[in-house]
């Protein structure tokens, strides 16, 4: 199995949300440093030092992380090793026009997926995308919901999904494509396990204005919503100072 399949497969398996980032960079430091010598990792200081590693990892997972802001900043710092990492999408709106990731700069966003015809929480999801675009109405910030069933979800589609909802075209867009791109979009800009055909995590993830994911929040949570109206509020003031 090729180094980077490798190095893909432990970021995956330790971004289950819910463990740290801390976690995710002491595996993604091994494998990367698996050129050393055996006898160099034997010796008794090396052992001591990765005894302290392992104290600061579950002193880090002890710590509150609002947002998984920390959890996402190590994961961001940990991908810029992988040469073949998904950075950026290209899909198309439901106007029919293409929308890159860079044309998103400049703003931050809020990012879901779903699919129109989901007999579960997707109705549910975008009618708390609804609420943050009332709550954000003239606002500098955006809103995407990304499609994962491609093959229904046409342009034409997701236009009437989108109109069901009342979504402003200029601030909430409905983008899809092709699925292995919207999946490696899903798990590696989004750090999401779980996207796939017709399938995704409840979650809302939160962009800067830069392009970088900041935040991640389990949108069925009172809280966590919460807690993502006030790191909207912190970038957009942020954002005006």
């Amino acid at each position: 199995m090729k180094r980077s399949v490798l190095k893909m497969l432990m970021i995956l398996l330790g971004v289950v949300i819910g463990t740290t980032g801390a976690m995710l960079r002491h595996k993604i430091g091994r494998l990367m440093s698996s050129k050393e010598s055996s006898s160099a990792r034997l010796e008794p200081s090396n052992d001591a030092s990765n005894d302290s590693n392992d104290v600061s990892d579950q002193e880090a997972q002890k710590a509150p992380d609002p947002g998984n802001r920390r959890q996402l900043a190590e994961l961001r710092q940990a991908v810029k090793l992988e040469p073949n990492w998904t950075r950026s999408f290209e899909l198309t709106e439901r106007s029919g026009e293409v929308v890159r990731s860079e044309d998103l700069l400049g703003q931050p966003y809020v990012a879901c997926f779903f699919f129109s015809t989901c007999p579960g929480t997707c109705k549910r999801q975008s009618g708390e995308m609804r609420l943050l675009q009332s709550k954000f109405k003239g606002k500098p910030i955006r809103l995407v919901s990304i499609s994962v069933d491609p093959e229904a979800d046409t342009p034409e589609v997701l236009k009437a999904y989108a109109e069901s909802f009342n979504a402003d075209p200029k601030q909430w867009l409905f983008l899809t494509g092709a699925m292995e791109k919207i999946i490696k979009v899903g798990s590696e800009m989004f750090f999401l396990p779980g996207v796939e055909k017709r399938g995704h995590p409840d979650r809302f993830c939160l962009v800067n204005a830069q392009g970088e994911l900041v935040g991640s929040y389990v949108w069925l949570d009172g809280e966590e919503r919460e807690l993502l109206v006030k790191h909207i509020e912190e970038l957009l003031a942020s954002e005006t100072k």
